[in-house]
């Protein structure tokens, strides 16, 4: 290894590059041009299945799902809160898996096996086939979700993570209208004399997965290092390397100890992880609930599965606009407070009106307000920790806490509280709210603790790449140049 004369590490066989000037701008947007070509939508397309495949059991249910597997009671509920746990189990390990594989292999081989679990549900005709094929889903679903946050932030600076990450998120929505729009679709048009609706629901959304699955361990790039010669010209190449050191990824090992403590011990996942309980709680009991929630307002089961795409669509507008003005602003707390609000709002009219209109206005409301969150949050802790493993693992914990408490907003809607589900309503409210006071509370915290770091420690002190290595989890108390405060609030 050798040093340039403005002290930026050299490993062997790696070329010089201007550090400043037009020269080193051009070459970061043509890099950023590709990459918001390449990664950016491939990893939006890869999330819109994972979505599709997961939410699909709510149209499923307005398809015959019940009837077709003999649910009986709660045995739907029931069914749903499997996928959590299965979800729930896997995180960490997944995050685990994460530092011991490539990303695509571990991205690649979990989405066909997915797309497997998904597909084989046309084939259940019980109850306890149901659960075995969601409670599995739910194990190899984990990989992605936290997975792909980690994977951009090798590639993107904390001030560019959040609209990419909104790119990603926002084909959920996607997800959620194309689902409705393809139930329609499937009940109107795909009459088959051996399959019901639900059955080819599950294998039309199904195969695909398995498909892009097998495309995805040859495609999706793993990192900077990693880029090939057909992408980027070594000089771009070179810029994504250094932009990932002075984001410090410059942990190669498999496993950081200090670090993998220091994300247990980080008030800040605290913090993050109640954000992320009050926020899943909503979020699930919406992704599954809405063709049942918009059937209860007196629309037919056709007819229920077209008006899902609507709040979707309303969702993917506000999910671009906060995470675009988040990275703007460079404000992350604002924003998850801002847009709970919008969510409580969507519950107020759905809990106070029984008015057609209003209730579907409230629905669109609560998706336009839940939405936003995930990215903004998912971009806010993959910021605030650094190193592979802390992050890794911080990303895990809010998965695994949100997921976990998820299964509550499975078991809120019951049947013989329809229509207007005054409990589910209310408990989505109030955990709604609980999202408003304590991302406001940590944007507080972070504020005075930036404050006092400013104070101690002074400006940020200019650190060679051994220097941000040898930092660790204990970085930010030296300040490195690229980040002009200690947290984003």
């Amino acid at each position: 290894m050798s040093k340039t004369n403005d002290s930026v590490a050299i490993e062997e066989g790696e070329i010089v590059v201007p550090q400043y000037g037009p020269e080193r701008d051009a070459i970061t947007r043509r890099l950023l041009r590709k990459l918001d070509i390449r990664l950016v939508p491939y990893m939006a397309l890869l999330y819109m299945f994972n979505a599709l495949d997961r939410g699909n059991i709510g149209n499923a249910r307005l398809g015959g799902l019940e009837e077709g597997t003999h649910l009986t009671g709660n045995d739907f509920y029931n069914a749903l809160s499997f996928f959590y746990f299965g979800y729930c189990i896997s995180q960490v390990p997944n995050m685990f898996l994460l530092k011991k594989v490539s990303p695509s292999v571990l991205i690649g081989v979990t989405m066909v096996l997915w797309g497997v679990c998904s597909t084989s549900m046309a084939a259940c005709k019980s109850y306890s086939g149901l659960v075995a094929a969601r409670f599995f889903m739910g194990i190899f679903e984990a990989g992605i979700g936290p997975g792909a946050p980690i994977i951009l932030s090798f590639f993107y600076l904390r001030n560019e993570l959040a609209w990419r990450t909104a790119m990603f998120y926002g084909s959920s929505t996607i997800a959620g209208a194309f689902g409705g729009a393809i139930a329609y679709g499937v009940a109107k048009n795909l009459a088959h004399e051996k399959l019901a609706p639900w059955q080819l629901l599950f294998i039309i959304e199904g195969i695909p997965t398995i498909a892009l699955g097998l495309v995805t361990i040859f495609f999706l790039p793993n990192s900077p290092h990693k880029l090939e010669k057909w992408f980027v010209t070594p000089e771009e190449k070179q810029v994504a390397i250094e932009r990932g050191r002075s984001g410090l990824n410059t942990d190669n090992t498999v496993l950081d100890k200090r670090q993998l403590i220091a994300a247990f011990k980080d008030y800040k996942n605290l913090f993050t992880c109640l954000i992320y309980i009050g926020l899943n709680i909503p979020l699930a009991s919406y992704t599954s609930f809405l063709p049942t929630i918009v059937k209860n307002m007196g629309y037919s089961d056709a007819k229920a599965q077209l008006m899902t795409v609507p709040p979707y669509a309303c969702a993917l507008v506000t999910v671009l606009l906060f995470a675009w003005n988040s990275d703007r602003t460079q404000r992350r707390g604002y924003h998850v407070a801002g847009a709970a609000s919008i969510t409580c709002l969507g519950y107020i009219l759905l809990i106070s009106s029984g008015n057609l209109h209003a209730n579907y206005a409230g629905a669109c409301f609560v998706a336009m307000g839940l939405y936003p969150i995930v990215p903004l949050m998912l971009s806010w802790v993959a910021n605030n920790n650094v190193g592979h493993t802390k992050r890794a693992i911080s990303v895990a914990l809010l998965n695994t806490f949100g997921q976990c408490f998820a299964t509550v907003g499975t078991q809120i809607y019951k049947t013989k509280t329809a229509p207007r589900f005054f409990m589910g309503y209310g408990v989505c409210l109030a955990f709604s709210f609980l999202m408003i006071v304590v991302a406001l509370s940590l944007s507080h915290v972070l504020r005075r603790e930036n404050a006092r770091r400013d104070a101690e420690f002074g400006e940020p002190k200019p650190l060679s790449p051994e220097e941000q290595a040898e930092a660790g989890s204990e970085w930010n108390l030296r300040r490195p140049p690229e980040l002009p405060v200690l947290h984003l609030i």
